[in-house]
């Protein structure tokens, strides 16, 4: 299987929507996004995409389905948003999937390193800026990254 941890893209500001969970993707955000798929859909294609319940991740989830062709649902998953459930309860979503899927799992930092330090095993993982993708191929040992897709300079790094 492989995966694909996505922080979410830029958001408005916390003063710009009522609640943290409202924040929605800025203007810039979705532009990123868009750019951020259409080099996601050069290298995999999610068949399954599953996001935390806050409006910027399910926003981020939506472009990236959009610009990749992805037909299937978005599947929001509460122990992805950065305040809710473990680590554990956050990745029994890939339970949920086949081992030849592509899953992505778009949610927010911290969550989102320390998902890609559960999966990578170990303490150190690259940083997350709003927008990055992380892939991954998973098997029954664990877990080896892929590449890095940096949304500052909008190119893949290899591993």
């Amino acid at each position: 299987m492989k995966v694909l941890l996505i922080r979410h893209s830029t958001a408005v500001g916390p003063y710009e929507a009522p609640t943290d969970e409202m924040r929605w993707l800025s203007g810039a955000g979705r532009a990123r996004m868009r750019h951020v798929a259409a080099l996601v859909r050069d290298e995999l294609v999610p068949t399954r995409i599953f996001t935390s319940p806050l409006a910027r991740t399910i926003q981020t989830a939506d472009l990236l389905a959009e610009g990749v062709g992805f037909e299937g649902a978005v599947e929001v998953w509460p122990a992805l948003a950065a305040e809710h459930g473990t680590s554990a309860q956050a990745l029994a979503a890939l339970d949920h999937a086949h081992d030849h899927d592509v899953v992505a799992l778009v949610t927010h930092v911290p969550k989102v390193a320390v998902l890609a330090g559960h999966l990578l095993g170990r303490d150190r993982v690259p940083e997350f800026q709003t927008g990055t993708v992380l892939a991954l191929e998973r098997d029954g040992r664990g877990a080896r990254e892929l590449w890095t897709l940096d949304p500052e300079r909008m190119q893949i790094v290899r591993r």
